[in-house]
């Protein structure tokens, strides 16, 4: 059986699109449908149960992404997890695929062609027809919060951390490498997300967004288990950097102008590879990961476990 488990908050009637989604695409495979509340002030309870879900509410205040999914989990009876966000809709015929894929491959879970659909004001602002660029099957080098999976291999590696406020996939990724298992990522379309566009954050809102302080607590989160290793091997190119950066800083403070000419080279350098690459929005995500990072590590807190059945 598949365990469709969604997490939600406040998703009003994109919660129906994507319950509607799983029954449409599930057809007559057998299935059920795990609703996790995040604290909704709608009726996001109400509309999950007329489409026949089990729902359950989370108790934090402050609830996470790996909160919802790490409940859904302890629910699910099926032995093959699938989780979605409220906000997404599944793609019909992915689930068969992805079950064939597995069982030829040999392979503990998988994930596909994820498309974005952004929204202002109730209209579409652009989309991303491709957001991971999947164009053949390979081995996952990333995930968002869709993933099907086996549940014994999600139970193996030790299941979603609920205590970090984002980057818990990248977190759960490198659990699941760490324990031989094999997440494949199939070219065939798997969600549509919908998201709305965000504006006006400010500097501090873009410097210490939810995603780059999650960076940090996803460490605190792979130390906890005892797995940062893998975390940071996991994320090697990131971790690098960061180091690089800190060793233009040591420079500039032993050194002073010396040191600030040398930091700009490796800057520099850095800047022009990037470019090569076609990166430049990384290169500067991975600056404003250098001033989020510590936030984040000293912000993590263990989130309360409990939850009702709504």
């Amino acid at each position: 059986m598949i365990s469709a488990i969604v997490i939600g908050r406040n998703e009003g009637a994109r919660l129906d699109a994507c319950m509607q989604s799983i029954h449409h695409a599930l057809g007559f495979l057998q299935h059920e449908i795990v609703y996790v509340d995040s604290r909704s002030g709608d009726d996001s309870i109400a509309r999950a149960k007329a489409h026949g879900a089990r729902c359950f509410l989370l108790e934090d205040e402050r609830t996470t992404a790996g909160l919802g999914r790490f409940v859904g989990t302890k629910e699910a009876k099926g032995e093959y997890l699938l989780f979605l966000d409220g906000d997404m809709q599944l793609a019909p015929g992915f689930c068969e695929k992805a079950m064939m894929t597995m069982a030829a491959r040999g392979a503990d879970g998988c994930t596909g062609i994820r498309e974005d659909v952004y929204m202002k004001n109730g209209e579409i602002a652009g989309r991303n027809d491709n957001y991971f660029g999947c164009v053949s099957e390979r081995i996952v080098p990333e995930f968002g919060g869709a993933l099907f999976i086996k549940k014994e291999a999600l139970e193996k590696a030790g299941g979603w951390s609920p205590d970090t406020i984002a980057c818990e996939e990248a977190e759960l990724h490198a659990r699941l490498r760490a324990a031989g298992c094999t997440i494949l990522e199939i070219p065939i379309r798997m969600i549509t997300h919908t998201d709305a566009v965000r504006d006006g954050r400010g500097i501090a809102g873009t410097l210490f967004s939810r995603r780059r302080l999650g960076e940090g607590q996803a460490l605190r989160c792979a130390m906890a288990s005892g797995k940062a290793n893998a975390y940071i091997r996991h994320e090697n190119e990131k971790f690098l950097l960061y180091t690089i950066d800190w060793m233009c800083v040591i420079l500039i403070l032993l050194l002073g102008v010396w040191g600030f000419l040398g930091a700009l080279f490796f800057q520099t350098a850095q800047l022009g590879s990037f470019i090569a690459r076609r990166r430049i929005r990384a290169f500067v995500s991975q600056k404003l990961f250098f001033f989020a990072f510590p936030v984040g590590l000293v912000t993590y807190r263990v989130r309360s476990r409990g939850y009702t059945q709504a």
